[in-house]
């Protein structure tokens, strides 16, 4: 099973089901909104929800396309926005940039910082699945490991991951202080909640990582 592609090496995966845009062009194809970065510029892992809408989780998986819909989306639409990974209902990965070198257009001027990462969301419910959760962590966890990313996230006093806008990381745009984290983050934590709300990602993919043993640290 091909692995997935930083900073041009492939990165194995274990029980995951990948497709790169060097293994079927038509299914990923490459992104070309973006911009050529450094590998050493990457710090963090940000997560996103397709429609960033608070999510339970479901048993298992639920049969889907929509992954692969919204890849070619992302490659013919003239909205400029991007992301290197789309992970379906039905835990199937495809990636359409190097982690490393390709700067996507996910969050701003968190870009430069950041992969982006796709949780797909359907219309007519927005629930997450174990099997897509746990494509996620093995992912999460192999790019953090290739990258030197601490694997860890941010939670609140009581233990819950943190979901709303940290003020240090907040965009300047919004009134923030544009910090960079070190780990794993969500598009909620930079922007506002009238520009994404808390769903984008919300906590279950955060609980998924800490459950695997990602480390709980307090927000900067």
């Amino acid at each position: 099973m091909a692995g997935l592609i930083i900073n041009g090496e492939r990165v194995d995966l274990h029980g995951v089901k990948l497709t790169t845009w060097k293994d079927d062009p038509l299914r990923a194809p490459h992104i070309t909104k973006g911009a050529v970065r450094l590998a050493a510029k990457v710090k963090s892992i940000m997560l996103h929800t397709s429609s960033g809408k608070l999510a339970t989780v479901k048993p298992g998986a639920r049969a889907s396309t929509l992954d692969e819909s919204l890849a070619l989306y992302q490659a013919r639409s003239t909205r400029p926005a991007s992301w290197h990974l789309t992970i379906g209902t039905d835990g199937e990965v495809i990636q359409q940039a190097d982690l490393a070198t390709w700067m996507a257009w996910h969050a701003e001027m968190a870009n430069g910082w950041t992969v982006g990462i796709e949780l797909v969301q359907h219309a007519d419910d927005p629930s997450l699945y174990e099997v897509q959760l746990a494509a996620m962590v093995e992912v999460v966890r192999a790019a953090c490991n290739a990258m030197g990313i601490p694997k860890r996230v941010m939670v609140g006093e009581n233990g819950d991951p943190i979901v709303a806008p940290v003020k240090s990381l907040t965009l300047k745009k919004y009134g923030g202080r544009e910090q960079v984290f070190n780990g794993v983050l969500g598009h909620s934590h930079v922007v506002p909640t009238t520009v994404r709300g808390p769903g984008d990602p919300g906590p279950e993919p955060f609980r998924a990582l800490l459950r695997a043993g990602f480390e709980a640290v307090p927000s900067p």
